[in-house]
């Protein structure tokens, strides 16, 4: 793909991207359901779904080198237009079941807030290092890059990465080889982002949204949470068990007191109207947007008696709120 190429048309991923995995979650544990929290695309779809230029020129300088010969060279790789992704790569040299980083661009070290080289993989405890190790050995199996979006909380901070994952070798004939991983933060802002919110009277949660999508039941590895969240929802400074979407409904009825008395639905926006033990009244809006989804909490002065036949007693906590 030459740089003057028409890039195609951006396609809004929402809750329907063509591959999720659903192979491993937290601590490497196998999980068959949407527990998994990486999304990743391979083929014609990767270079819809890049979002970061320099990510893009890699893919196309990989695909320019591959045409009639396979799986390219490290070095052809590294001199070609990829070179622009060098300070967001971690490159690993490929064992027999395993992976050494040997080398780790500035940027990458910069995000990340430590030094991987000479690491193994399987010695990172990260939550997606399971589905991240299938996915690379994948690459090698289907000689072709992978293109994926995760959460990872090697860094300081839990934020949403993309990456690309590309094989290599490591010369003509040659048994050795390399993965090389091109990643960056989708938002660099997030530290802005977070002091700003910080500020805001309205509680707000930012969650990346995990698995297909499928059911009535929506879940997320929350990323963001501001002060006011915290003050209200009663977490702690060091933090609290409230890690996906899935950990509110208990959090709210069991620490933060709280039983859900109504709830409305309107297109993608929930909102759900809460009492807690003072008979303090809160609402919670829940909306699905296109990488994230928001919740807004704020403090609520208006009637929310429950409609006929809602019992609320036995809608305590967030019962539709990945439960």
């Amino acid at each position: 793909m030459s740089p003057s190429k028409p890039r195609p048309a951006a396609r809004a991923p929402g809750f329907q991207p063509p591959v999720v995995t659903a192979r491993g979650g937290e601590g490497g544990l196998p999980h068959r359901s949407t527990a998994a929290h990486v999304q990743y695309w391979i083929g014609d779809d990767i270079a819809v779904e890049i979002d970061a230029g320099r990510m893009l020129a890699a893919y196309s300088a990989w695909n320019a080198l591959a045409k009639g010969t396979g799986l390219p060279r490290l070095r052809d790789f590294l001199e070609s237009e990829a070179r622009a992704v060098d300070d967001d790569l971690l490159l690993y040299l490929k064992l027999a079941d395993d992976y050494l980083v040997v080398s780790q661009g500035a940027e990458r070290r910069r995000h990340l807030g430590r030094d991987l080289r000479g690491m193994l993989m399987s010695d990172m405890t990260i939550s997606v290092g399971h589905v991240l190790k299938e996915l690379y050995d994948d690459c090698f199996a289907q000689r072709t890059p992978i293109y994926a979006r995760f959460v990872t909380d090697l860094a300081a901070d839990s934020i949403q990465w993309e990456g690309l994952f590309l094989p290599l070798s490591g010369g003509d004939g040659s048994r050795i080889r390399f993965l090389a991983s091109c990643a960056a933060p989708i938002d660099s802002k997030t530290d802005v982002l977070q002091m700003v919110l910080d500020r805001s009277p309205i509680g707000t949660i930012v969650a990346v949204p995990v698995g297909d999508g499928g059911g009535d039941k929506v879940d997320g590895r929350i990323v963001l949470i501001n002060a006011r969240a915290k003050e209200i929802l009663k977490f702690d400074e060091k933090g609290s068990r409230v890690i996906y979407i899935r950990d509110l409904a208990p959090w709210l009825r069991d620490v933060a007191g709280w039983t859900r008395v109504k709830l409305t639905v309107e297109g993608r926006r929930t909102r759900l109207h809460y009492r807690d033990h003072a008979d303090r009244k809160f609402v919670v809006t829940m909306e699905s947007l296109n990488r994230f989804i928001l919740f807004s909490i704020a403090e609520y002065d208006g009637d929310i008696a429950a409609p006929p036949g809602e019992d609320a007693d036995h809608s305590s906590g967030a019962s539709t709120i990945g439960s």
